[in-house]
């Protein structure tokens, strides 16, 4: 192991209550305020609303997940005895052994998380938080390679010197406390850390296999990942195994937060640089919500700096906004703009894979203005008749639709006893919705391919 990385004591300083904003202090490997308290995973500092909530949700996504891939690499050795190909046998060897090396990193990785201990809970959620329904252990797994892989150097150098000509564009003055949101595997965190050695750098991030990972790298634990090519030109090689390091060392400057950025958990005016690294588009707010937030934590005359994607998929088309109108709400939460530009990047491009993926990157500078803090929202993004019990519920047509679907779904999978045959259901679906027996056979074929296809992908 190299030097030890910054200590929790170092950044207490900067840390506060999601919820409330009150002072923590560390007491026994755990923060602590005057109404709630914290705990601390592997040394990072565990700062999301109702935290003994999302530790059990991510302990049981922990479970499922390696418990999914225990699975697939079980059907994949059966596979390989019936194969009857000795390049099929080959082939599905490579992609069984990918999967073993993935499971035993993330058995190492998610170890501090403690995947099968199960917390005991109150029914009611103190702040009915709730982790975001697409953000998964595996949401940018393909970074972890790519930020720590000595084949991606060029990719990261691209967008370490894009983002330090936008956050040098209206200053040289060096900053003294960064702020990295949604840093993901934290190679950007780590760069900033080694170029700006005499700045504290907090990299941030709602994803306990993304950040475990980079605090181990940094520290020059040995960490042995996977690259899984997307579209491998050669199906004979699916991917490969990558050691992941710490190019420059230890960066000793940095630090690791788990949490919401929706309800960051930071004294006001904390930070004077915020950077946004392929974030601003892929969380599930308004914009204006995150402006805010960003706004609270950033001191005066501080600065925010944008770099990624802008590609927002919202399904109001009015959520789905331009620059020009980020920079209009930003006014508004106290942001001034002050630069930006358009340049093109490559992407996770593996020397494996058929796709050759560039990017092009919106890169902003805005800077914090006079006008005061906005307050400390409380972090609920549910609709005016979830969060108002008294209010009717709209009567959508997708209710309807989705209510007829979904009772003849629970009734098909409710006939499933493990005895019954596809004939037996078959049988039962025809006597029930008046179908000869041909109809109802080719119905349940249907059915059931259809939905094990369906989770197939979309549990992906």
């Amino acid at each position: 192991m190299g030097k030890s990385a910054t200590s929790l004591s170092e950044i207490v300083n900067q840390l506060a209550c999601p919820a409330t904003g009150e002072v923590l202090r560390l007491e026994k490997n755990q923060l602590v305020g005057e109404t709630a308290a914290y705990p601390v995973v592997d040394n990072i500092p565990w700062l999301f609303p109702d935290p003994k909530h999302v530790l059990a949700d991510w302990r049981e996504r922990a479970d499922v997940l390696l418990g999914q891939i225990e699975s697939e690499i079980a059907e994949v050795k059966t596979s390989i005895k019936d194969a009857t190909s000795e390049l099929t046998k080959k082939r599905l060897e490579a992609h069984r052994a990918l999967r073993i090396q993935q499971l035993e990193m993330l058995k190492r990785v998610l170890e501090p998380l403690k995947p099968g201990v199960g917390i005991s809970l109150p029914k009611k959620q103190a702040f009915g938080y709730r982790l975001p329904l697409r953000q998964g252990l595996l949401g940018y797994f393909p970074n972890l390679a790519r930020d720590w892989g000595t084949d991606f150097e060029v990719e990261n150098a691209a967008l370490f010197d894009a983002t330090l000509t936008t956050l040098q564009s209206g200053s040289t003055i060096e900053p003294k406390n960064i702020l990295v949101l949604g840093a993901g595997g934290a190679r950007l965190a780590y760069d900033l850390a080694k170029k700006f050695s005499n700045a504290r750098v907090v990299a941030f991030d709602i994803n306990p296999v993304l950040l475990l990972t980079a605090k181990m790298v940094n520290e020059g634990g040995k960490v042995t990942s996977v690259e899984e090519s997307f579209a491998p030109k050669d199906r004979m090689q699916p991917g490969r195994t990558v050691n992941l390091t710490a190019p420059q060392g230890t960066a000793s400057n940095l630090s690791f937060v788990f949490g919401d950025v929706y309800a960051l958990p930071f004294r006001n005016q904390s930070f004077d640089v915020c950077v946004t690294p392929w974030l601003v588009d892929i969380v599930p707010r308004r914009f204006s919500e995150l402006t805010a937030s960003i706004s609270r934590v950033v001191a005066k005359d501080g600065r925010w700096v944008n770099c990624g994607a802008w590609f927002f998929d919202f399904q109001s088309q009015a959520e789905n906004i331009s620059l020009p109108e980020a920079e209009e709400i930003g006014f508004a939460t106290g942001w001034k703009p002050e630069f930006s530009m358009f340049k093109e990047t490559p992407y996770l491009q593996s020397q494996f894979d058929n796709h050759r993926r560039f990017e092009t990157m919106t890169l902003f500078q805005w800077r914090r203005n006079e006008t005061e803090a906005p307050a400390r929202p409380l972090p609920d993004d549910r609709i005016e008749w979830i969060r108002d019990i008294n209010r009717p519920i709209p009567k959508f047509e997708a209710f309807l639709k989705s209510s007829e679907t979904f009772a003849v779904m629970a009734w098909v999978l409710a006939q499933v006893d493990g005895q019954r045959t596809l004939k037996d259901i078959a049988g039962l679906i025809a006597k029930e919705n008046g179908l000869t027996e041909d109809q109802a056979l080719e119905a349940a074929s249907s059915f059931f391919d259809r939905y094990l296809k369906d989770r197939r992908f979309r549990e992906q």
